[in-house]
This record gives C-alpha cells, structure tokens and sequence, in this order.
C-alpha cells in the first residue's frame, strides 16, 4: 500500500513530505480550520465540546488561535485516497475526510443553587411560601386579671385571691378578702382597684395602716413609719418638739437634746415610744449589730438592714434598703401604684402582687 498526500486540485498522490504538487504544482499545505470547527471523531478521539472534560493527552487551545488538523489525520486521509479509485473524466475530487462545521451552542451560565452565606438551597427558598408575620397587638391588649399571693411562714404560697373586679375590700370583718382572726386589721382596712391592667392600694383609714416593700431609696418625712424586721419605727426630723411646763409653770430638769438632724423611734405594742436613737451626723443605719440602731434579738433583722441619709436638700430624709434578705416596708400615704413582684404588709399578712 503506497502513502503520500493527495493533490485537492488534480488528485495526484505525493509524498508525504511534499510541499506542492509533482503534476499541477498546487500547494499541498493543510488549509486551518475555523475556530469555531469542531474536530471530527476520528479514532478513539471524540470531540471535545462545551462544558467537557479534556481528556489526558487533549489540548485545548484559547478560542483565538486558528486550530489545525493533525498530522495523523492527514496520513488517514490519504491511505483512505489511495485506496479509493482514480477520479473519473478528471474530475477533481475533494478530500474524503469531512470535517464538521456544526457551530457549538453558547454555553449557559449554570444559576447558583446554594446561598452564599447560609448554604441552604435556593430551589427550596423559592419553592417555600413566605412567611407571615402574625399581628399579636391584641394578645398585647388582653386584660390582666392581678392576684394577690398570702405569703405563709417560710415563703411558701398560700391562697390566691384573683382581682376581677374593679374595686377589693380587705379587711377583717366587711370587704371581699377578709382575714377573721387578724385582730391587727381594721375591719374594713385596704382597698384595692383595677384600672386597666393597673393596679392600685390606698389605706381606709385603718390603725395599723398598709406596709409596701421599698425596691430603691425612698423619701420620708416628719412622722412617716416604716418596718425593719418585726421593728416598727417613727421618724422625726428636726426641730423636735421641746417639752413645756407643768400647770405650774415648772420645766423638768432632763438631759440636753442632741444636735441631731433627724431621730428613729421605737414604737411598742399598747401605743408606747422605745428606743430613741438620734443621727450623730447626716447617716443613721440599722440592724442586728454594728450599727448606730442595733436589734440582736429580732431574727427577722439582717446584720446591715437599711441606712438613713439626710438629704442636700435637708428637708427630707432618703431611706435605703441595704441588701436586707426580708426588705424593709414603708406606710403608704393616699393611693399608691403597685407593680408585678411587690410585697404588702397589711395587718399580720404578708402578700404579694402578681400582674402578668
């Protein structure tokens, strides 16, 4: 079997090697191929189209540069030629090998299928519906029913009183919350009034008047009580009251007063004054020991209970718990807001509000 190149013009076979033809003296050089020709499938090569992987030994060539047939492709062709036979009537037969000219479709850019920062599927993002935001204004704008919790020995609960009405007597013999056998309340003592989801308490001009746990400093003036432990205590500020003489106009000979801005007094069961303590400067604090008003036998006193401060003001003297474990209590003058968390003292009974 003879090799060489066929002449496209006149068909003549050359040599392999040969530049033009021996008989027409055509060029013999392969013509380039179009950049956007697709290689044919000769042998065991298959194209390589868009988006393929390139297979070991294939090139890929930039898009720019002209691509062009292989030198074995070249000698298939003529083997293929020469055993072909001779063109009739000298007629010019072109190359037997074809070379497909199919134009590769533009590749489409593949759409992101995960989100960049949370790597969930975008598919199944837009597959979902939306969510709705719920309105809960009206949850917002129920009505609150307050309770009042009786605190028994221990801290333990006891019965719940639940407010649905607008106005709650307590007291001890008249009112909807009665207490029978504390004889330390008024028969009609406190009242308690629901505005809204408001709550609030006023005293009914009981005698032993309505206690509120204080949660920051509070003012008190001339007179104003409070609770330290089981101590019930007055206030006095200055000027206190200089004791006068009798009917006979004799002054009784007694101690110089103090100069104090302002003094605690003890008061006891049956309406009697205990123990009179004066500020020595504008700080007075109290509790079971090293303090400048001292109770060693109350177990319901914290070691460091609650202070006393004159105010830059001097007209009012601030009290202050001081990280007592049972707080400290003030009498409540008119009508007072009461808030979730807070602790009544009303007679012997210790409750606490519930607002929510």
């Amino acid at each position: 079997m003879e090799l060489g190149l066929a002449c496209s013009v006149c068909g003549h076979l050359n040599q392999l090697r040969a530049v033009s033809c021996d008989r027409c003296a055509a060029v013999l050089a392969p013509q380039p191929i179009a950049p956007s020709a697709v290689l044919p499938n000769l042998g065991a090569h298959p194209a390589t189209g868009a988006g393929s992987p390139a297979r070991p030994g294939t090139q890929i060539s930039p898009a720019s540069s002209p691509a062009t047939v292989p030198l074995h492709a070249l000698q298939a062709q003529a083997q293929a030629q020469a055993q072909s036979p001779s063109p009739q009537s000298g007629a010019v037969k072109p190359p037997s090998t074809v070379i497909s000219s199919v134009q590769p479709s533009a590749a489409v850019p593949a759409q992101p299928r995960f989100n960049a920062v949370t790597g969930a599927p975008l598919e199944a993002l837009q597959s979902k519906p939306a969510a709705k935001t719920m309105f809960f204004g009206a949850l917002q704008q129920q009505h609150v029913v307050p309770r009042l919790v009786v605190i028994k020995g221990e801290g333990g609960d006891g019965v719940t009183y639940h407010l649905s009405a607008t106005n709650h007597v307590v007291g001890r013999s008249t009112g909807e919350i009665r207490f029978n056998e504390d004889f330390f309340l008024s028969p009609e003592h406190a009242l308690f009034s629901v505005q809204g989801n408001r709550l609030f308490a006023k005293d009914l001009g009981s005698v032993n008047g309505v206690f509120v746990r204080i949660k920051s400093p509070v003012p008190l003036d001339h007179g104003d009580c409070f609770l330290v432990g089981e101590q019930l205590l007055r206030l006095d500020s200055a000027p206190f009251n200089e004791p006068g003489p009798d009917a006979n106009h004799t002054y009784s000979y007694t101690s110089p007063r103090p100069d104090a801005r302002f003094r605690v007094v003890q008061l006891l069961a049956g309406g009697g004054e205990g123990r009179i303590v004066s500020a020595q400067g504008t700080t007075l604090t109290l509790g079971r020991e090293a303090n400048h008003m001292n109770f060693p036998q109350d177990r319901f006193i914290s070691g460091r209970h609650a202070r006393l401060d004159s105010a830059s003001d001097s007209h009012h003297i601030i009290l202050t718990d001081t990280g007592s474990r049972n707080g400290t209590f003030v009498r409540i003058k008119g009508a007072v807001e009461l808030f979730h968390g807070d602790y009544i003292f009303i007679g012997q009974q210790l409750l606490r509000v519930e607002i929510s």
